[in-house]
């Protein structure tokens, strides 16, 4: 039994474990981008999305604390001692990491949507482990998560900011939105009008009311005009939420 403990609490132990936490991390991954890359969005998707998206965001930290104790473990006194060390140097990261996860827990917050903190406004542009990017008129601006805990932050309707909009599109003839949904994403693939730094985001998949509701990213606002007219052309039906 000692022996069995010994290996366990142990280089190769750490090694397995270490293995054995990256593998359930990937097919957690693997497993959201499958969810996130579905073309039409439903409930259960919309559900299977959420809780995707907190698991990953619980699972990493987890996993680098049961990592960090089973190496403690291996040897207390020297193992503690670096840790504490790399803790205290790495004092501001990992504060930035933690706030990370309690804002994205706390809050859906992912590209495309906007965000107000202090004098800054803008569409989240791209979320990091430390900080998120945030795109604004006057360009492109770094946030650290911790200082969105301090400063605070607010979620912006689609109105408060530019670029930013929430489509409803019917297609004349009554056809069930599931038939003519990759169309519009085809269509809109080809437009010069989108900012495809951000994906459109599938809101409804029209189920209940026989339409799409998609939230776009436009790279400037009088192309919105633009874009309904093309739509109308091409047989769509498209107003703005």
């Amino acid at each position: 039994m000692e022996a069995i403990t010994a290996f366990r609490v142990s280089w190769p132990g750490l090694l397995l474990l270490g293995l054995a936490l990256l593998f359930f991390y990937f097919v957690l991954r693997l497993a959201n981008r499958l969810v996130a890359g579905a073309s039409v969005s439903s409930r259960l998707l919309t559900a299977s999305r959420q809780l995707l998206r907190s698991a990953l965001l619980l699972y990493e930290p987890l996993a680098i604390l049961g990592w960090s104790a089973f190496f403690v473990f291996i040897n207390p006194p020297l193992h503690a001692l670096l840790l504490g060390v790399l803790f205290l140097g790495g004092y501001p990261h990992i504060r930035n990491y933690v706030s990370g996860r309690l804002i994205r827990l706390g809050h859906a917050i992912i590209p495309g949507k906007k965000l107000r903190s202090g004098e800054v406004q803008g569409v989240v542009s791209r979320l990091g482990n430390l900080g998120l990017y945030l795109q604004a008129d006057d360009g492109r601006h770094y946030l650290s998560y911790s200082h969105l805990l301090s400063d605070g932050y607010t979620l912006l309707s689609g109105e408060d900011v530019s670029g930013v909009y929430h489509l409803s599109v019917t297609q004349e003839g009554e056809e069930p939105p599931a038939n003519y949904a990759q169309k519009l994403m085809d269509i809109l693939a080809t437009t010069p009008y989108l900012d495809w730094n951000h994906k459109p985001e599938w809101i409804t998949d029209g189920t209940l009311d026989n339409r799409l509701e998609l939230r776009v990213v436009l790279k400037q606002d009088g192309h919105l005009r633009e874009l309904i007219q093309l739509l109308d052309e091409l047989g769509f039906s498209c107003r703005v939420v």
